[in-house]
């Protein structure tokens, strides 16, 4: 009878920690003392527990400490690489922590010298490597880093940031050459022609309203055909032979009517868009071909001087023998009307 008791309780406590998902089993320690160090010293034990094998904890890893110093070593390393190459930025005038610019540091304007590409003396290009021959090359004033004004004149046009990074924004490039109020300016070799063409491309606006202005006189111009189109196309056999077929879309939704007004706008816009780019592009090449014929020449090579010499020349040569011709026929002219006054 007592041995039935005690399997009684025994199962009472395992059905607790059925229950509670954790029990204490002290209690079956101090009625079973035969089962040792079998338990937790706390007491209690895990609702689930694999049965069989060792349930002590692994021994730490032998090797967390090696592990550990090769990272900080790696660390060491990284940083003392850092110092280096800012050390090293710093003693060619560059520094990757400061973000702010002195007065000394900041781009400053420069004026301009303008030369011209041959074959007697060839410039490089700091766009193309090498300067087209017959070509006007610009280069800030004192320095050789040339460029041709038309690659100038077209990068400023597409892409303005890359301007002065050409000279690591030494000169501020745009300020001094490209404004109309500099003293530096370019625009003030520029022909009337050419000023009105720079003062359509420098206002986005003015492009627009000029080419909407443009394609409204023509539309205008052209309304009779445009109207006789229509009338013909609204009147044709072939548009209300269709009428089952987009008829649906004359009473459809409002919405689909919206989307579909919306894809037609969107696509109008893209012609537009395409229209305006390219008109623009064309509108850059003409001003570059401008800008070669107005830019004067600041420098002059010694054999261009020569030949600019011969031209002076031969030009003063043909006029004194266009003069000694035309006084020769007034004499002739002369003793002429003399000869027939005698005879009468």
């Amino acid at each position: 009878m007592k041995t039935v008791t005690i399997g009684s309780l025994a199962l009472l406590l395992c059905a607790s920690t059925l229950v509670d998902g954790r029990a204490s089993f002290s209690k079956v320690h101090r009625i079973f003392p035969n089962t040792g160090n079998s338990f937790p010293k706390n007491g209690y034990r895990p609702s689930l527990q694999i049965r069989g094998g060792s349930t002590t904890v692994a021994p730490a890893d032998s090797d967390a400490e090696a592990t550990r110093q090769y990272r900080v070593q790696q660390q060491l390393l990284l940083q003392s690489r850092s110092v280096a190459l800012r050390q090293a930025l710093i003693a060619r005038g560059l520094d990757a922590l400061q973000f702010t610019t002195t007065e000394t540091e900041q781009a400053k304007p420069t004026d301009w010298d303008c030369a011209m590409a041959s074959a007697e003396s060839p410039k490089s290009c700091l766009y193309s490597f090498d300067a087209e021959l017959g070509r006007k090359v610009v280069a800030p004033r004192g320095t050789d880093q040339w460029i041709t004004l038309t690659a100038l004149n077209r990068l400023r046009r597409t892409d303005p940031s890359k301007v002065e990074p050409l000279w690591h924004s030494q000169y501020a490039i745009l300020q001094a050459w490209f404004h109309p109020t500099s003293p530096h300016s370019l625009y003030t070799y520029l022909s009337p022609r050419a000023a009105l063409l720079s003062f359509i491309l420098d206002v986005p606006m003015a492009l627009g309203v000029a080419l909407a202005v443009t394609m409204s006189f023509l539309f205008l111009l052209t309304f009779p055909i445009w109207e006789t189109l229509l009338t013909t196309f609204l009147t044709s056999s072939v548009l209300w032979l269709q009428w089952p077929n987009w008829a649906r879309f004359v009473h459809a939704a409002f919405p689909l009517k919206l989307l579909l007004g919306q894809m037609a706008w969107k696509a109008i816009a893209s012609a537009l868009g395409k229209l305006h780019g390219r008109v623009r592009n064309e509108l850059i090449e003409m001003e570059c071909q401008l800008w070669e014929e107005c830019m004067p020449r600041t420098i002059i090579e010694g054999n261009e001087e020569e030949s600019d010499e011969e031209e002076d020349l031969e030009e003063d040569l043909d006029e004194d023998i266009d003069e000694d011709e035309y006084s020769d026929e007034e004499d002739l002219d002369i003793d002429l009307d003399s000869d027939d006054e005698d005879f009468r």
